[in-house]
């Protein structure tokens, strides 16, 4: 079923708290804090064709901000799947605990592919099998926030078959814990727009993001010159090396 409205208001919430941590972090940045390699950097902005010190600087940023993100963000998408489901689990290793048909689900929830190896697989469905041992009807599950089944790695999705764990990844998570096939393009077009509006009287966090994009470029300008050419590099360089 599609989210309810208080849903959507929780969701929203989730995605703002860490929207503006985000920004937050980005308003206090300086050129020094972004500790350039300007050698790779470069060498980026050859491959790219980034001709201009904005160019190059909001290349820069969006790498920090993505860099600083992954972890932030996953930590949001655990929560707002938590809210979706709905019941909560005391269950070791079960993030969630879901009623279908009349089984329990006892879920563990990562954020994306890459979160989970083959002693975490083996830990997580040792911790869930326990939990099916107390209600053997129950059904345990290892649930992937982002990616497709197939960049799970294949020695995880072994380790996991093997202790009977199933695997819910990327849309078909969303859809089974929500019941909505559209879950997940409903929680994109959500997350778009609570990056790009504000509240009557203030600044979206994309305009906050251009502010200090201005402020990076104005702050390069003037100590490294007007273009991206050779002596500007040069002074880049020598600035940080």
């Amino acid at each position: 079923m599609p989210l309810t409205g208080e849903q959507r208001e929780r969701a929203r919430a989730q995605f703002e708290r860490f929207l503006l941590r985000r920004v937050q972090n980005l308003e206090r940045l300086t050129l020094s804090h972004l500790k350039f390699n300007v050698l790779l950097t470069r060498v980026t902005a050859t491959m790219l064709e980034l001709e201009t010190p904005e160019a190059l600087l909001r290349s820069r940023l969006a790498q920090h901000l993505e860099r600083g993100s992954v972890t932030a963000f996953g930590t949001t998408l655990q929560s707002i799947a938590k809210d979706l489901a709905g019941e909560a689990t005391g269950v070791a290793g079960a993030d969630i605990m879901l009623t279908r048909n009349g089984r329990r689900h006892y879920i563990q929830v990562k954020s994306g592919p890459d979160t989970a190896n083959q002693d975490i697989a083996q830990n997580i469905s040792t911790l869930l099998n326990s939990a099916r041992a107390r209600d053997p009807e129950s059904i345990c599950l290892f649930g992937v926030c982002y990616a497709r089944p197939d960049q799970i790695s294949p020695i995880v999705q072994n380790q996991l078959d093997q202790r009977g764990v199933g695997l819910k990844v990327g849309r078909a998570f969303w859809e089974f814990i929500s019941e909505d096939p559209g879950c997940l393009d409903e929680l994109l077009a959500l997350a778009a727009t609570v990056a790009d509006q504000a509240a009557p009287g203030e600044v979206s966090f994309a305009g906050r993001v251009e502010t200090k994009l201005e402020q990076l470029t104005n702050e390069f300008r003037a100590r490294y010159g007007e273009a991206l050419t050779d002596e500007t590099w040069g002074r880049f360089l020598a600035d940080n090396s």
